[in-house]
Order: structure tokens, then sequence, then C-alpha cells
């Protein structure tokens, strides 16, 4: 809850907007230092994706994909409370 996704149609990298996080900057510098997972802030791509984060699932490591997955599940969870 409170994610949305934008689909892709190829590719490696997969757009999620988080409910209440409006800088995309702060929000992937939190994500680094308070869940350990890097994702690339959507302004840094243009300013029309400002509020969105890039996720890169380019990896032959499932299970690393899936660990940062729960990252951030766990996190988002955390920030509920």
């Amino acid at each position: 809850p409170g994610v949305q996704t934008s689909p892709a149609p190829g590719g490696m990298y997969a757009f999620l907007r988080i409910d209440g996080f409006a800088d995309s900057l702060q929000l992937a510098k939190r994500l680094v230092l308070e869940a350990g997972v890097g994702l690339a802030p959507g302004v840094a791509f243009a300013p029309q994706a400002e509020g969105w984060l890039r996720w890169c699932f380019a990896s032959k490591d499932v299970a690393r994909l899936t660990q940062g997955v729960e990252r951030v599940r766990a996190w988002l969870a955390a920030q509920v409370r």
C-alpha cells in the first residue's frame, strides 16, 4: 500500500513512487542510509520524474533483488509506526 509503479514496455528499470515522499533525492538518500538500498532519484532523469525513484533490476541473482524488496518493505512498515 502507498507504492505506485509505472509500467515499462521493456528494459531493466522500474519506476516507483511512495506516497508521502515528494522529494526523490531526499528519499533516495534516506533509503541508502536507513534501508541499505540504492535507488536513483527520478529528478536525476527529468524534472517531470520528481517524486519517483528508479530501481534497476539487472541482476542475475534473484535473491539479491528479493532482499532489496524486503528491505524497502520493512523500511516502509517502520515509517507507518
